[in-house]
Formats: structure tokens, C-alpha cells, sequence
């Protein structure tokens, strides 16, 4: 019997999607398996919005950022009645749903997989938030653009003497601050793990810790217009902040979320082949991995 597969992005895109969608289209084309696009996520699902896909669909997608599928949040999956539907609409068009997204789409396919949809999760988040697995796709290029950002203010903050405090994303997990920080030699880096008091930023700057003016912060922590406020009050250093923003997700995807995404697309096609579902799959030491989905309770 062919096995009818669908595929959907879900919450935040990431750069990488593309590439995933495109190398399970083309492996499932390959392994003569449908292959069905589910667009806007989990409200495409609700909504019907499923498409079947083949290689003529999006031949120049496989290097473009974000998601051809595009993408949406759907906090209503948490009701009971909504699942119930999502079910109901795809009796005999889908037996495999294929979820490519962060901690909350992942949960929603638990949730469906529990409802007898059976399940493959891939981790595609910028945050490289998702336990299980070392890296996210999407994470190396969001990194990337994170750099090249404080590679620019680090110029224009050292020739007029002022400090830059630079907002980067990663929801609760403070790994793109901590990278970026280490990738451009920032002294001060305040993450949800390891937060610093103001006073403590402020003293590090009096005691001229810091070498570059550049002070990394992830999202959510602290309102940074007003800690800029505070730090030049107290230092009499003029200081300003930035929020880079869905900058940091745009683009094309550098090589390794380009490999990362194929070596997951292939590990992917692989399980179902084998029947093996309600899994999610990662990487662990350079192998790709997978476990059980609903280990992720």
C-alpha cells in the first residue's frame, strides 16, 4: 500500500525549512510514497489546506530562507474538539503527518499522535531549544546573522566610545546569545541561565571590563531601552540599545543547516520506510538520531 505523507511548518520560521521540504519531497517522489503540503501549520490542517506536492511544485526553494509552507501558531490545538476535526479531515489522505517546528509544535504532534496520527517530529527553530537533539535548523544561520550584526556595532560603538546592548532571540534558552558572545568576544552576556544584576553590568563597565561595548541580551530579560537609560546615567558613557529582531531569521540558509536539514529529511523517509513512527528525530555527536515522541511529556 503507498503511504500517503503529509508535511507542515509550525510557530517560528526558520532558515533550513525549505531545504527539508524540498529533500522530503524529492525522497518521497523517489520511494514513490504522496507526498501532501500542509500550508500555515496546524490551522492549514483544521482548515484543509493541503496540497499535493512533487518536484515541479518549487524547483528553486531548496536555498531560500523561511517556509514555502508557510507557517502560523495555533494555540486552539490544545482543544480537544479542534483535534477531533483535524482527524475527521484527514481520514484516508494522510497516514503520516511529517511536523517540522520548535517545542510547541512538537507538543501538538504528541497530542495528535495520541489521537492515532502517527507522527515524525524535526526540530526547525532558531532558539536550538529542543531537548534531545544538539542543534535546530535554522540555528547556524540565525547565528550567523547574529554575528555579522555585532560585527557591524562593534565598528561603529568603538570609534564614538559608546556601549551597545544588542537583543538577540531564543525564547527561555540563552544558547545564540551565548554563541554570538563568544563568536565576537563580548564580555557581558545576560541569558535566561545565567542572568546578571544591573548593578553587576554597571560595575563590569566601571572596572572596564569590557573591551568591545557590546553587551549581548536575550529576549525578554530585561526592557533594553531602559537599561541603556540606567547604564549611561551611571557610567556617563553613552550607551544605546538594539533589538535585532526577525532579522536574525531571515535569509538563506548557510551549508550547515542546508546539510543538517537533508541528513534529517533522509533519517526521516528511512523511519517511515521501516514503519517506525511517533518519532522525533535530532542530532547527538554528529549522528542523526531519533526517540520516542511522546518521551518529549
Amino acid at each position: 500500500m503507498t503511504k500517503k505523507i503529509g508535511i507542515l511548518t509550525s510557530g517560528g520560521d526558520a532558515p533550513g525549512m525549505n531545504t527539508l521540504i524540498f529533500n522530503i519531497v524529492k525522497l518521497c517522489t523517489k520511494n514513490n510514497f504522496y507526498i501532501y503540503g500542509i500550508y500555515n501549520g496546524f490551522y492549514g490542517l483544521y482548515n484543509k489546506k493541503i496540497k499535493l506536492l512533487n518536484n515541479k511544485n518549487f524547483l528553486n526553494i531548496w536555498n531560500s530562507g523561511g517556509t514555502f509552507l508557510k507557517s502560523s501558531r495555533f494555540p486552539e490545538l490544545k482543544n480537544y474538539q479542534i483535534r477531533k476535526k483535524i482527524i475527521k479531515n484527514i481520514k484516508n489522505k494522510i497516514d503520516i503527518l511529517i511536523v517540522v517546528g520548535g517545542e510547541g509544535s512538537y507538543q501538538g504532534a504528541l497530542k495528535l499522535s495520541n489521537m492515532g496520527l502517527p507522527c515524525i517530529t524535526i526540530p526547525g527553530t532558531i532558539d536550538n531549544d529542543i531537548l534531545g537533539t544538539d542543534y535546530t535548523i535554522g540555528y547556524f544561520t540565525a547565528l550567523e546573522n547574529i554575528t555579522k550584526a555585532i560585527d557591524n556595532l562593534i565598528d561603529t560603538s568603538v570609534s564614538h566610545n559608546r556601549i551597545c546592548i544588542l537583543e538577540v532571540m531564543g525564547r527561555k534558552c540563552g544558547n545564540l546569545a551565548l554563541t554570538s558572545s563568544l563568536a565576537c568576544t563580548c564580555e557581558i552576556v545576560i541569558t535566561p541561565e545565567k542572568k546578571i544584576k544591573k548593578k553587576h553590568i554597571i560595575k563590569k563597565i566601571q572596572n572596564k571590563s569590557i573591551s568591545n561595548n557590546i553587551i549581548i541580551i536575550t529576549e525578554n530579560i530585561y526592557n533594553i531601552k531602559k537599561l541603556a537609560k540606567k547604564i549611561e546615567k551611571e557610567t556617563k558613557i553613552e550607551t544605546k540599545s538594539v533589538c535585532l529582531g526577525h532579522i536574525q531569521r531571515g535569509g538563506k540558509p548557510i551549508c550547515l543547516d542546508r546539510i543538517l536539514a537533508y541528513r534529517m529529511a533522509f533519517h526521516a523517509i528511512k523511519l517511515i520506510k521501516k514503519n517506525k513512527l511517533n518519532q522525533c528525530i535530532g542530532i547527538k555527536n554528529n549522528k542523526i538520531i531519533h526517540y520516542k515522541l511522546n518521551s518529549i511529556k
